[in-house]
């Protein structure tokens, strides 16, 4: 899932002090962009480099700061190896440096709420189905933010309660609105170059395929209008010309 672009300038490491993080509370956040079934292959590369810039970003934090201890995962409710495979099913391309941390003596905590997340889920597809309704839609809006309120409510318990005095953590969001952070942790957001690049390429192709489908459609709007008039164009005649034609 991938975060919408705001103006905050990006591919930087957002930090205090590393030497008065040493010995304290950390929290290294990190934007959880997941695969999407169907990417064209130049989302899919550029998700890969991201990932690899946030192992290499997060390397280099852990060699000032802190090393990693705790980390939590959205969509994560599970702790250990079964959670590791909730990771391998939900955002592949993070899989290995979280194994790697874990291997390294980090423990992968449960995070999310099956029961919450799927409720939000359902709330949000049945706001989507066209109501006509505005009672109907005020109690889908309701329920729907309280689900995500409990959900996030989760969240800080679970960051509060499981991070230690003098440890770190690792935390992967797609959004860490909501949420709250651990009393008295010190807040690292790892925002490498890639990420500005994949939010960029996945918006400029969003636009572009936007474009292409609006041409289309006024190219067959063009052509059931020269249908219904019985107009043809004749043979070596002109004809109308949309980008892609040859």
């Amino acid at each position: 899932m991938a975060p919408e672009e705001s103006g905050q300038e990006l591919g930087r490491i957002e930090r205090p002090d590393s030497a008065s993080a040493v010995g304290k509370r950390n929290v290294y956040l990190v934007t959880m962009i997941s695969p999407l079934p169907g990417a064209p292959e130049g989302y899919t590369t550029r998700l890969k480099n991201y990932w690899e810039a946030i192992d290499t970003s997060v390397s280099q934090l852990e060699a000032r700061a802190g090393m990693v201890n705790r980390i939590f995962h959205e969509a994560v409710s599970e702790s250990g190896d079964p959670g590791l495979n909730l990771v391998a099913q939900v955002n592949q391309p993070a899989w290995s440096m979280i194994k790697k941390r874990m291997e390294a003596g980090a423990t992968l905590e449960a995070f999310d709420d099956d029961e919450l997340f799927s409720q939000i889920v359902d709330w949000s597809r049945c706001a989507q189905v066209g109501l006509t309704s505005q009672t109907v839609a005020d109690v889908i809006q309701e329920k729907y933010a309280g689900a995500s309120q409990a959900r996030f409510e989760g969240m800080s318990k679970a960051l509060e309660e499981k991070l230690g005095d003098s440890e770190t953590a690792l935390v992967i969001m797609s959004s860490a609105r909501g949420v709250t952070m651990p009393e008295k942790a010190e807040q690292y957001n790892v925002m490498p170059p890639e990420l500005d690049e994949l939010l960029r390429w996945t918006r400029d192709a969003g636009e572009k395929a936007m474009a292409e489908a609006q041409q289309a459609a006024e190219a067959a709007q063009t052509g059931r209008q020269t249908q219904d008039s019985g107009d043809t164009p004749e043979k070596g005649g002109s004809v109308l010309w949309t980008p892609g034609s040859n």
